[in-house]
């Protein structure tokens, strides 16, 4: 069973192509987050987490979900034994970031022993960038996409091997120059400060009202409404736009900005310039090697 969180398509293609290889179920996190979590395992079953890395701290999304999470063992008679069998079951997690992971596997890792949960085995991929927030950060040149990419597919097969194998071989982490201060002070920041949708704008005559942006919010924090601005009425049918709901789930993750046709939203002024990115954006790039 593979539990993931992909925003702009990262992590699914990694999680996917795990999925197919070693024939584990797929759970997308912010989709189980609003059922009741519990899981019934097969005989054999590994247990993974495919994750992007977002401000080297885990996400609260996938923090909660893990804490709620029950892993019910098969045959399971008493919940003490049933602990004793999870400590048993191969268990695995896999990093997507653009540069660095910082602490993130170490807080995961902390999340999971609550669980009784111990990896067996760890990755990183390092994936185009996708985060366009803040600014210095841009996504990546053509070439340097399909190097990265070219590199994560590699990698992402030798990880697999391990992982048919139920090996306890531990791949490296890229955990970047200053793990402890990207992750417990810039990461810290950046969650109390960045993680918002309160910053993200439409240009109403830019847009469509296409809905692409509210599909590919990875937690349902957009919806398409009729503009308030009564100037943008006229003979033909309203479009629609979208808003952002103010939930506390906004992940900043970029998702809409990225999958808007039109190059309609923003993020501030911190956007402006700036490039697009999602996994199959560019068809050159989405060729079978990268399946």
């Amino acid at each position: 069973m593979i539990f993931y969180l992909s925003c702009t398509g990262n992590t699914r293609w990694a999680a996917e192509c795990l999925a197919d290889i070693t024939n584990d179920r797929l759970v997308f996190i912010p989709e189980a987050a609003e059922g009741d979590a519990v899981y019934h395992l097969r005989d054999g079953e590994r247990i993974g987490f495919c994750l992007p890395v977002h401000g080297w701290r885990v996400q609260p999304l996938v923090r909660d979900f893990i804490r709620r999470l029950r892993l019910v063992p098969p045959e399971l008679a008493e919940k003490k034994s049933g602990l004793a069998r999870l400590q048993n079951t191969y268990t695995y997690y896999l990093l997507t970031a653009g540069d660095s992971c910082g602490e993130y596997g170490d807080q995961l890792e902390r999340l999971l022993a609550e669980k009784g949960l111990h990896a067996d085995t760890h990755c990183s991929l390092i994936m185009p960038e996708s985060y366009v927030g803040l600014p210095f950060m841009d996504v990546d040149t053509d070439l340097r996409e399909a190097e990265k990419k070219m590199e994560a597919n590699t990698r992402l097969r030798r990880f697999a091997d391990i992982l048919v194998d139920r090996r306890a071989v531990m791949m490296d982490i890229e955990r970047g120059a200053m793990p402890r201060f990207y992750s417990r002070c810039l990461g810290k920041l950046f969650y109390r400060y960045w993680v918002t949708d309160k910053r993200f704008r439409v240009n109403e005559p830019r847009c469509t009202g296409c809905g692409k942006c509210v599909t590919h919010c990875p937690v349902g924090n957009m919806q398409l409404t009729e503009p308030a601005n009564p100037d943008t009425e006229a003979a033909q049918p309203r479009k629609r736009i979208p808003v952002w709901l103010h939930t506390g789930k906004c992940l900043t993750c970029m998702a809409c900005y990225h999958h808007c046709p039109q190059h309609a939203i923003s993020f501030g002024r911190y956007t402006e310039g700036k490039g697009q990115y999602y996994y199959s954006h560019n068809k050159r790039n989405k060729a079978d090697a990268y399946k």
